[in-house]
């Protein structure tokens, strides 16, 4: 399949999905009669393997980003094209993080709840390099193992820009056997997110991207079919170890590449194009990502103060907290992140970066 020949909207979907099931996941962690609430086991259960399915995809997009990249490399050199690939993960990732973090740093002053959370050093927090957990921005934990993996596609576009997947390919393979071994003998590892397994999810991407680059869609349904039933059975064992990077990896992580792959083949295929306002929130779903722990932590603080907690319905307030977070990620999409995108995209880079890696890596956008 020639690059480009399609946009992904179904992958842009699949964010939006992704971005759902980790915000309603959050709703019952913060407010003491939601922990009880009758809905929190099936919310909490299967919720965060959104974080999963976003991982797949990330492997996904960075396999035709790189692709590009390498030919770029070629044409203007490695380093003009490992400049262009670092700079827009930075742009797309920190300016927009560090404002939610900045925003989450004035909530604590008056947060009772700032005290429930392991801390870490503020520049580790801040540099998102061994930021596990984040007791700022709860959901950035998981922009710890991006980054990680950004980085290590950058050194490798630098040091092999005809042979990227080699780097790549290597590194996952020293993941892969220092996990095991670890697993095996029990060995304690420092830094351990730096040989963590859930790091393989994003080889899954990768080869989903494989598939789909070759017009592979014949099994799209069973594989869709497969991975949503897979990933409900396998999320009851997660909950005895839900710490476990290795059982996330299969509990959640193959069913997650199956989801993808059965989403974007289905796309590949003509057959099904997810709605136009789930693309949209799936444009929004890293402002959503950010925004909808830090936002629910500090309306759970009013309603507390309120004196609402244990008066008002909980799915009442679990309504409302969802809308609000739901409605700051929109309002960040459109007043924060798209500006941030643009200005810096024009300052750095002498044109906009696009909002979600699809678009830059495969939609028209005149490059």
């Amino acid at each position: 399949m020639e690059l480009g020949r399609t946009n992904y909207r179904n992958i842009q979907g699949l964010r939006a999905v992704a971005a759902l099931m980790v915000l309603t996941s959050h709703l019952f962690w913060d407010i003491l009669p939601m922990r009880t609430h009758w809905a929190k086991p099936w919310f909490t259960a299967v919720g965060p393997s959104g974080v999963d399915i976003f991982f797949v995809i990330s492997g996904f997009i960075i396999y035709h980003v790189t692709r590009r990249s390498a030919h770029q490399a070629t044409l203007v050199g490695r380093r003009a094209a490992f400049y262009e690939f670092a700079m827009k993960r930075f742009i797309r990732i920190y300016p927009l993080y560090w404002i939610v973090f900045g925003a989450a740093t004035v909530m604590m002053i008056w947060l009772p709840l700032a005290g429930t959370f392991v801390k870490k050093p503020q520049l580790e927090l801040l540099l998102l390099v061994n930021s596990i957990p984040n007791y700022r921005v709860q959901a950035a934990w998981t922009l710890t193992f991006e980054v990680y993996f950004y980085a290590v596609t950058a050194l490798s576009m630098l040091l092999f820009p005809k042979r990227i997947y080699a780097g790549l390919f290597g590194w996952f393979a020293t993941v892969g056997i220092v996990a095991v071994l670890a697993t095996v003998f029990g060995l304690n590892i420092p830094l351990n997110y730096l040989f963590a397994p859930i790091l393989l999810e994003f080889l899954l991407g990768i080869g989903v991207g494989i598939l789909i680059e070759r017009g592979e869609s014949r099994f799209r349904l069973l594989a869709l079919c497969l991975g949503v039933t897979w990933l409900l059975l396998a999320s009851a064992p997660l909950q005895a170890n839900p710490l476990s990077y290795l059982l996330r990896l299969v509990c959640w992580g193959f069913p997650a590449a199956l989801i993808v792959y059965g989403t974007a083949a289905f796309e590949l295929g003509k057959s099904r194009v997810m709605p136009a306002w789930l693309q949209y929130l799936g444009n929004a779903s890293f402002s959503i990502y950010l925004w909808h722990a830090v936002i629910f932590i500090g309306v759970a603080a009013v309603f507390d103060r309120l004196g609402w907690i244990g008066v008002v319905a909980p799915s009442f307030l679990a309504l409302v907290m969802g809308f609000i977070g739901l409605g700051v990620g929109l309002l960040s999409y459109h007043f924060l992140e798209k500006p941030l995108l643009r200005g810096l995209g024009e300052r750095f880079l002498g044109r906009p970066v696009a909002s979600h890696s699809l678009e830059s890596a495969v939609a028209a956008s005149g490059r």
